[in-house]
């Protein structure tokens, strides 16, 4: 018991020379919205589409049915998108998440402008 005990300690410290992986990078924005949840979810899925996220789409509604979550990645780079919908607080969120800085700034910039436009 005691050699097992000791076998999983040894399996949780970390290598102190192994290479850290980077943390992502995540930048977000919100805007104010009044359109319904249904206009909101399908004009994001779309033009997310547009702009190459493809790859894993899942809308996730909350249990009131009210507002919902929308998460796709992108179909040629590490980046991720998530929407939030809540029409009740007359609120859209969105964050993109990626592990390269530049791209996925640059990604950000075109998607915020592609879904919130000169908000």
């Amino acid at each position: 018991m005691r050699a097992l005990v000791r076998s999983l300690a040894d399996s949780l410290i970390l290598d102190a020379q192994a290479e850290l992986q980077p943390a992502p990078w995540v930048y977000t924005a919100a805007i104010r919205s009044s359109a319904d949840l249904v206009a909101s979810l399908t004009g994001i899925a779309c033009l997310a589409r547009e702009l190459g996220f493809t790859r894993d789409p899942e809308t996730l509604y909350a249990d009131d049915g009210c507002s919902a979550s929308y998460h796709v990645d992108h179909a040629q780079q590490a980046i991720s998108l998530a929407v939030t919908c809540h029409p009740l607080r007359e609120t859209v969120s969105l964050a993109l998440s990626g592990v390269s800085r530049d791209d996925t700034y640059a990604s950000f910039q075109q998607v915020e402008a592609t879904l919130f436009g000169c908000c």
